[in-house]
Formats: C-alpha cells, sequence, structure tokens
C-alpha cells in the first residue's frame, strides 16, 4: 500500500495534461464560436491583445532600467525603494511603492503628453496640475502638505536651533505664481490658501528662535511692475529673486544689499510647466543672470565635490541650449557644494535650499567668505559634522512654498 503523501504526488502528475489541455480546450472552443459569432471573435482578439500588452509592458518594466530624473518636471523620480521593516509598518513602503508605479512605467512620458493633448481638445484649462492661466501664464496649483508635515518640520528646526543656539538662523518661504498671481488664473478656479498655509508655518516657528523672512507684501507691491515669474517655468525670475535680496538683507543681517545689473543670455525660454502639461505656448521669457555692478567685485571659487570640479563661474551658459535652460544657474541640483569668496570676513553661511536659491547665490557671495550649499532632497550625510568641519556661523533656509510643503526631506535631514 502506497503511503499517502506518494498517492497525492501520483495523482497531481496524472492531472498535469489535463491542467495543461483545459485551457486550450477552451480556447478552441472559442475560437470556433468566433467563426459562428463575430462578436465572439472581437472578444476573443480584445482579450488576447490586452493580455500581450499587459505581458509586454510588464516585462519591459522589469527590464528597462529606472529613471532617475524628469527633465519635464524638473524632479527627482521615485526609483525602487529598499524594504525595511520600519518603513513597512509607517506606511511610507507602500506609498513609495506606488509613486514608483506612477513615476517609471514604459511610456510615460508619451502618455503624459497624450492625456495633455486629449484634455485640451475637451476644452479643459488644468494638466498635471497646472492651470492655463491668463496672459500666458502656466500656473503650478498650490501644494497642500501632509498632516503633521508642519509640526514635524517645526519639531525639527526648533531643535535643530537648540543644538546651535549661538548661529544666526533666518527661513525665506517663497510665496508660488499661483498665490501672488492668483488674477492670472483662469475664471473660478480656486486653489488652496497658501497664505494660510504660509502664516501657520511661520507661527510654528514663533518660538524656535529663528527668524522668518516674508517677501509676499513686496511682490504683491511690485507685481504689476516686474516679471516675478516665469510665464512656462514655476521658477521665480532673476528680477523677483533680486527683488527678495534686497527686501531680506537687513533681516539677514548682512547689511547694505550690493548693486547689480541685469544681462539677458537667453530670448526664447520655455520652461518646464509647458513640458509637463503640452500646452500651447503663448510666451517665451527671457532669462537674464546678474553681474556686480562694479567691476572689480571679487570673483568666488565654487568646489563641486560629487563631481570633483571647480569653477569660477556661477552661470553654466551651455545649458542655455537644453531643455531645462534654467540650470543656466549652476547647473542640475547638487547635493552639498562649496563656494570660497575673496570677502574679507569670517561669516561662514550654510545655505539650505531648493532651486529656487540658485539664481540668488551670486548676490549672497558678496557677503560671505564662504558658503556651503545642501539640497536636503538629495543630500543624506550628517548635516551637523558638516557644519561643525566648515565652521559655519549663519544658517539660511531658502524655499519656495510649493516645493516645501511637498516634500518632508527637510525635516528627515534635520532629524540625522
Amino acid at each position: 500500500m502506497q503511503p499517502r503523501f506518494g498517492k497525492k504526488i501520483i495523482s497531481f502528475i496524472k492531472r498535469i495534461p489535463e491542467r495543461i489541455l483545459t485551457p486550450i480546450r477552451k480556447t478552441v472552443q472559442t475560437v470556433r464560436l468566433s467563426r459562428k459569432k463575430p462578436e465572439a471573435a472581437f472578444a476573443l482578439l480584445t482579450g488576447v491583445v490586452f493580455t500581450a500588452a499587459i505581458t509586454f509592458f510588464f516585462i519591459a518594466n522589469l527590464l528597462v532600467p529606472d529613471t532617475k530624473f524628469s527633465e519635464e518636471e524638473n524632479r527627482m523620480l521615485q526609483t525602487f525603494p529598499e524594504f525595511s521593516v520600519s518603513e513597512y509598518l509607517s506606511g511610507r513602503y507602500e506609498a513609495q511603492i506606488e509613486d514608483y508605479s506612477n513615476d517609471q512605467f514604459l511610456g510615460r512620458k508619451a502618455f503624459i503628453r497624450v492625456k495633455a493633448a486629449a484634455d485640451l481638445t475637451e476644452g479643459k484649462v488644468e494638466a498635471n496640475g497646472v492651470w492655463k492661466g491668463k496672459d500666458g501664464y502656466l500656473l503650478e496649483d498650490i501644494t497642500t502638505p501632509e498632516k503633521g508635515f508642519t509640526e514635524r518640520t517645526a519639531e525639527a528646526l526648533g531643535s535643530f536651533k537648540k543644538a546651535h543656539p549661538k548661529l544666526r538662523m533666518s527661513f525665506l518661504l517663497v510665496p508660488n505664481a499661483a498665490n501672488i498671481l492668483e488674477d492670472k488664473l483662469p475664471a473660478a478656479v480656486e486653489t488652496a490658501d497658501q497664505d494660510a498655509l504660509m502664516d501657520d508655518f511661520f507661527a510654528s516657528l514663533d518660538a524656535t528662535g529663528i527668524r522668518t523672512l516674508d517677501v509676499r507684501e513686496t511682490f504683491r507691491k511690485y507685481k504689476d511692475e516686474m516679471q516675478l515669474y516665469y510665464h512656462t517655468d514655476h521658477h521665480w525670475t532673476t528680477d523677483g529673486a533680486y527683488l527678495a535680496y534686497r527686501a531680506v538683507a537687513s533681516e539677514l543681517g548682512i547689511g547694505q544689499p550690493k548693486d547689480f545689473r541685469s544681462v539677458v543670455v537667453k530670448n526664447d525660454f520655455t520652461g518646464t510647466l509647458a513640458s509637463k502639461t503640452g500646452f500651447t505656448v503663448m510666451r517665451k521669457d527671457a532669462i537674464k543672470v546678474m553681474l556686480p555692478e562694479s567691476d572689480d567685485a571679487p570673483r568666488s571659487v565654487i568646489n563641486y565635490p560629487e563631481k570633483k570640479e571647480k569653477t569660477t563661474s556661477f552661470y553654466r551658459l551651455d545649458n542655455l541650449d537644453k531643455k531645462d535652460a534654467y540650470t543656466v544657474f549652476g547647473g542640475s541640483n547638487e547635493p552639498v557644494y562649496t563656494i570660497r569668496t575673496p570677502i574679507k570676513n569670517s561669516r561662514r553661511l550654510l545655505l539650505v535650499k531648493d532651486s529656487y536659491a540658485n539664481c540668488m547665490i551670486p548676490m549672497l557671495t558678496q557677503h560671505f567668505n564662504e558658503i556651503v550649499v545642501v539640497d536636503p532632497r538629495y543630500y543624506f550625510d550628517n548635516v551637523d559634522d558638516l557644519m561643525y568641519s566648515e565652521g559655519i556661523t549663519d544658517v539660511f533656509f531658502l524655499y519656495n512654498a510649493n516645493t516645501f510643503f511637498g516634500n518632508d526631506s527637510l525635516a528627515m535631514m534635520l532629524e540625522g
């Protein structure tokens, strides 16, 4: 008598032909039926094509390397996350997997363009979180933070300030175009209240000892006299950055702002919002760089350790021919780099920033002996160690509100 386990194995082996032949028989029956009924043939064809497409995209997504950066959206894409128990229990791993599936599927750029074109044919004025506004403006929607973001970030900043009580710290949070230029939004469009979000965040820093720098009133005062934002890009213009620099100089403790003159280096700039949406571009912009008014202004040396490169130029003029010409301001976003200037003082600035700061950096170099630039989105080392090694005396946080409220990398960096 055979053991029960052996009988199960023999039974499973005998059923293998049946398991293979059953789907084949059903397919043959469907084919025969399809000869008599055209609708059955169409259903079969649709099912085969759909299954083949799903299989193709599944295999292709496994084989094609992940894309790390989207030039059209000017942001880092989610690559396949590393699993950890803590990330899984907190729910972050599941969210990262969802972001990964959205960011890395094959043909993503083409699908975005097709969707944008379809939206336009239906008369829509919004695509991928961007509004088609008046006077040729494309306006990025206002980002709202996740629950608990403000409290967590304020706590991390407060702890950071307590760890370095003698350092002067300031935080400039720049409003976005959809806030300042709300009159350019399409009729009847309502966005989130960015002013309320900024007010709540500024209030949360009251007890930390970190100065809050607010340029909203200044921007609203000059918005009809100056172009503060590009028409088709989410960044502020160099004029906007220069206006902000002059407005906050005294609060930064750097004395009187220096005089700069603007030089146009490109007249046909089309930004990332145009690429992201597919909207027809009605207005192209000039890109300006700021040069010190004095010809004998000191020159700085910029050291990029990741690239093992040094330069004395803040402007990458070769990038003006690239898709994202805004990278003329220092190139792509770097995790960390240093700027040494001939300024004769002992002040050394840690600039914690997003890409809005890139066009203001040349102005700041007229006031500090050294600037250490850190972008928390890409910097994963210990910031306290960096500060001690560089002898930092001042800290300046500079973000635009949308990037700031949409990313928790600053809190993560400060928490260590």
